[in-house]
C-alpha cells in the first residue's frame, strides 16, 4: 500500500522485487488498474489530496476487498502509522488474517491527537515488523514497539548515474563546490557563505536551487565579498543536474535542524555520490547515516572552512573521497539492494510469531 508507487510505470524497487520472484499488487490512490514488469497496481477510491499524504482517506471497503481477493502472504503499509489510510489496512489484514508490517518515515518525535495516537497504538500492537526509512526513523519506532522486529531501510532505492569522466585537479586550479537544494532558512547556505568567506585561495560555488532565500542570500553574499565567485544556477529537474555533477569536486549540504524538521533522506546527495562529488554534510538528520564514511561530517562554520581549505590545497583528499562515495552508493543503494533487503525482512516478519495476550 503507497501512495508513491502510482504506475503505470512500476519503481526500480517494484522492478527488483518481482525479479526476485515476488509476485506484488500495489495498492495505489486512484489512477488506472495496470500492470507493468509483473506488478499490478489496484487503484483505490480515496479522498483527499495525494500531495498530502497525512489526510487522504482510503476507502476501507475497497481494500477489504483487494485484499480478500489477493490473499498476500504479507502486507507492507508504506503509509505513516497512525494516517487513516494505515489504519484501515491493518484492519482489513487483520479481519483475513494477513500479516503485515508497517513503514515510518517520521524522525523526529511528534505529539498526536488522540485519533492519531489510538491508530498508532493499534498498528503497532498488531504489526509484524517495522522498518524506519533512516536510523532516527527506526529509533522512534523501536522506542513504541520495542519487541518488534525493526530495521532501516529507505523507501525507495536510487538510479544511479555513470562516473563521469572527471580531470584530475591541480592545487593551481579553482576548487569547484556545489550547493543543491531549495533556499530556504533549514538549508543552512547563510552557514556556508559565511564559512567560505573564510577560505584562502580559488575556489566557485554554484548554487542549483530557488526559494524564498535567494535576495537575502544573494545580499548577504555582497555583503560578504562573494558574488563574483558565485554562480546561481536556478532550478533545474533530476536529469539536468545528473549533467552537472562532473562540473564540482565537492558539494556542501550545511542543513540545519528544526524543532519540526529534520532531513530525512536525500536522493540528490547520494546522486551526487554516485558521481564522485565528494560530500560535506551537517551532523544533522540523517545525512551522516547517508555518507558513512565516505563524506566529511562537520559540526560548525570553523570545520567547514578547514575542510574546505584542505581540499583546495590537497585535491588528492576529495578526488579519493569522491572515489570513495561512490563505492558506498554502489553497495547501499541501488535499487536491487533495497529490493533484497526488503524482501529478506518481510521473510523474516514470516518467521516471527506474536506471543498470545498480544505479547510479542
Amino acid at each position: 500500500m503507497s501512495h508513491t508507487d502510482t504506475g503505470p510505470t512500476a519503481s526500480g524497487k517494484l522492478r527488483a522485487l518481482a525479479g526476485l520472484g515476488v509476485h506484488l499488487t500495489v495498492a495505489q490512490p486512484g489512477g488506472t488498474a495496470a500492470t507493468d514488469a509483473d506488478v499490478r497496481f489496484a487503484p483505490i477510491d480515496c479522498a483527499g489530496d495525494v500531495g498530502e499524504p497525512g489526510g487522504l482517506r482510503w476507502n476501507a471497503r475497497s481494500l477489504r476487498r483487494l485484499l480478500s481477493d489477493v490473499r498476500p502472504g504479507i502486507v507492507h503499509i508504506d503509509e505513516e502509522p497512525d494516517t487513516q489510510g494505515a489504519a484501515a489496512m491493518a484492519k482489513a489484514a487483520l479481519r483475513l488474517d494477513i500479516p503485515f508490517i508497517v513503514f515510518s518515515w517520521r524522525s523526529l518525535p511528534h505529539k498526536r491527537a488522540l485519533l492519531e495516537r489510538r491508530r498508532y497504538q493499534h498498528i503497532l500492537r498488531d504489526a509484524r515488523g517495522v522498518i524506519g526509512g533512516n536510523h532516527l526513523a527506526t529509533a522512534l519506532l523501536h522506542a513504541d514497539a520495542p519487541t518488534l522486529p525493526s530495521t532501516t531501510i529507505p523507501q525507495e532505492g536510487v538510479q544511479l548515474p555513470p562516473a563521469p569522466e572527471r580531470t584530475a585537479r591541480t592545487p593551481e586550479m579553482p576548487l569547484r563546490i556545489g550547493m543543491i537544494g531549495r533556499l530556504v532558512p533549514e538549508r543552512g547556505v547563510d552557514m556556508l557563505f559565511r564559512a567560505i568567506s573564510q577560505v584562502f585561495g580559488a575556489w566557485t560555488l554554484e548554487i542549483i536551487g530557488t526559494g524564498p532565500e535567494q535576495e537575502a542570500l544573494e545580499v548577504l553574499a555582497q555583503r560578504l565579498g562573494l558574488a563574483s565567485r558565485l554562480e546561481w544556477r536556478g532550478g533545474m529537474d533530476r536529469a539536468t543536474v545528473d549533467a552537472q555533477w562532473s562540473r564540482f569536486d565537492c558539494v556542501v549540504m550545511p542543513t540545519l535542524a528544526t524543532e519540526t524538521w529534520v532531513e530525512q533522506f536525500s536522493p540528490m546527495l547520494i546522486r551526487a555520490m554516485a558521481a564522485e562529488v565528494a560530500p560535506i554534510v551537517t551532523e544533522v538528520g540523517a545525512l551522516p547515516e547517508i555518507v558513512g564514511d565516505a563524506g566529511v561530517v562537520i559540526n560548525n562554520e570553523e570545520t567547514l572552512t578547514a575542510t574546505l581549505q584542505q581540499f583546495l590545497a590537497e585535491p588528492a583528499r576529495h578526488h579519493a573521497l569522491g572515489q570513495a562515495a561512490r563505492r558506498h552508493v554502489l553497495r547501499e543503494y541501488p535499487d536491487a539492494v533495497i529490493a533484497e533487503r526488503t524482501l529478506a525482512f518481510w521473510q523474516a516478519c514470516l518467521g516471527h510469531k506474536p506471543t498470545s495476550d498480544g505479547e510479542r
